[in-house]
């Protein structure tokens, strides 16, 4: 009988990691330069757990286009964006990403939206008025790995002087 309880909690333990996810807090959502630049890109990478974080820097360096991004990596270009692995059954159909306006100052982050709490017909829209939300560009996104930032985005017509401003991070010392 010990065995048998033994073995059910096993299996029940390995269930619930498989089903797990990630849920972003505003804690989470760092000084961009906290977070880990990838030579070459725009974006930055930052993952609480080290060794997801160094698979998720390894994939974004090396362009390994086949690949999905670890649990609870956060991507981010500007500081009043963010883009979540969360995984579990957390939007499929968007490869479970979740995406987030942020508003920060000195003392902190704060969550000003979220697609999980968006309201049915309202995408999460950003900061330069484009649809971020998987309900504009999941299906972009869904395939069997993950592909961001990247070769499917309209460029963004700023100069890099206005690239650079917008990447002004009050959060950061």
């Amino acid at each position: 009988m010990r065995r048998l309880c033994v073995t059910f909690a096993i299996a029940l333990a390995l269930t619930s990691a498989a089903r797990a996810e990630f849920v972003a807090r505003a804690k989470d959502f760092k000084c961009l330069k906290a977070f880990t630049p990838i030579p070459g890109k725009k974006f930055v990478v930052y993952n609480r757990n080290p060794a997801r974080l160094q698979r998720a820097v390894r994939i974004a360096t090396e362009n390994l286009e086949h690949k999905k991004y670890p649990l609870g990596t956060i991507i981010q270009v500007f500081p009043f964006e963010a883009m979540v692995k969360r995984g579990g059954g957390f939007n499929p159909s968007g490869g479970g990403w979740e995406f987030f306006n942020l508003k920060m100052s000195p003392q902190g982050t704060r969550i000003s939206g979220r697609t999980a709490t968006q309201p049915a017909g309202k995408p999460l829209r950003n900061f330069f008025g484009a649809c971020q939300d998987f309900r504009c560009h999941g299906s972009v996104q869904v395939r069997a790995y993950d592909r961001i930032c990247e070769g499917h985005l309209p460029p963004l017509s700023l100069t890099d002087a206005e690239f650079e401003a917008l990447r002004a991070d009050p959060r950061c010392p």
